[in-house]
């Protein structure tokens, strides 16, 4: 009797303490819907370490792998203005456990057909993360004597054409539609005739672009006021306009194209997608960790330290799609404008 009484007690206690176990995973993947995950997450960055498309993952993978409660691992696949990332994360199975990062870069190659698939039809958003504000920054060893801020620039540009040079991560990504269209309005000449004035060259990563800068090699620069903070305040680096609507929190002082009367705004957004026959569920799930992942005081911190509030951020799948769907007009204009498409 008293064997059975004890192996009755065991029992209970098993199931007590699976049931503890069993609740407590629940906890640890509150908000991942009714998708199991069982393996390793991949998220695909189509740009080099270092970037600010890079940076964005970075503080996101801890808390992605807390909540969904397996490995995530940021795999960088550069090459070809994003377009060798965002094929990788294409060719992988649609099992729901690789996403890939996209900003409107891509959406410019789609319009180019340099993508080799249709990528409205093939790959769909997941959730949007953040909104970031592009600067046109100088190297303050290449300025040296020649300008010390933005109405300067343009003047030096205008006396001396040619003699400037830009730099960008992709020559026909969104950070050339931002600097051109900004230049464009500033010097009073169309999009094609800025490479008249100063010329672009474009850069496999951010570090190799701020390295350039740093050692005054390149004059000037396109990219989101949360990619330079360690380079301006170590006097490096020189913001000389934000191209936004309004001044942004990183850099207070500096002017915008909004205040300036040059109708130019176009910042990087940064969407997590994945192939669009990826199961619902795996879907659901992800984009509930996502939002919950971006609610979370670690990476709020972090887009606060990175200017990334300034413009709002997250954004569900349907209004993401939205959003894209109006930039493919707003850079369709752009490339018929510098003859690239018809």
């Amino acid at each position: 009797m008293k064997r059975v009484q004890f192996a009755a007690s065991l029992l209970l206690l098993i199931l007590l303490g699976a049931g503890s176990v069993f609740a407590g995973a629940q906890d640890d993947t509150a908000g991942t819907g009714e998708w199991k995950w069982e393996r390793k997450v991949t998220l695909v960055c189509p740009w080099g370490v270092g970037g600010g498309a890079d940076g964005t993952l970075r503080p996101l993978q801890p808390l992605l792998q807390q909540i969904l409660g397996v490995p995530v691992e940021i795999v960088n696949v550069e090459g070809a203005g994003g377009a060798n990332g965002v094929n990788f994360a294409y060719k992988q199975p649609a099992d729901g456990y690789t996403y890939v990062l996209c900003t409107q870069s891509i959406i410019l190659l789609d319009l180019q057909k340099i993508l080799p698939f249709d990528y409205r039809k093939e790959m769909q958003p997941v959730s949007k993360l953040v909104h970031s504000t592009n600067l046109i920054i100088g190297s303050k060893k290449a300025m040296r004597g020649k300008y010390s801020n933005f109405s300067e620039l343009i003047a030096y540009a205008k006396a001396h054409p040619q003699q400037l040079s830009c730099g960008m991560l992709t020559a026909t990504g969104q950070d050339s539609v931002s600097m051109k269209q900004t230049l464009a309005f500033a010097l009073g000449v169309s999009i094609p005739d800025v490479d008249k004035y100063i010329k672009t060259v474009s850069y496999g990563g951010g570090a190799e672009m701020s390295a350039a800068l740093v050692g005054g090699h390149l004059s000037l620069g396109v990219t989101g006021a949360e990619e330079i903070k360690g380079l301006v305040d170590s006097g490096d680096i020189a913001p000389l306009i934000a191209i936004s609507e309004n001044r942004v929190s990183a850099v207070p002082d500096v002017p915008c194209t909004g205040e300036l009367g040059i109708k130019s705004f176009v910042g990087s957004w940064r969407a997590i997608y994945a192939r669009t026959n990826t199961p619902k569920a795996a879907l659901d799930s992800m984009a509930a960790a996502l939002q919950k992942a971006w609610s979370m005081a670690p990476y709020q911190e972090f887009m606060k330290n990175a200017g990334y509030l300034d413009r709002p951020g997250y954004a569900n799948a349907a209004d993401t799609l939205k959003l894209q769907t109006g930039e493919y007009v707003v850079f369709s204009d752009y490339l018929k404008a510098i003859g690239l498409l018809k």
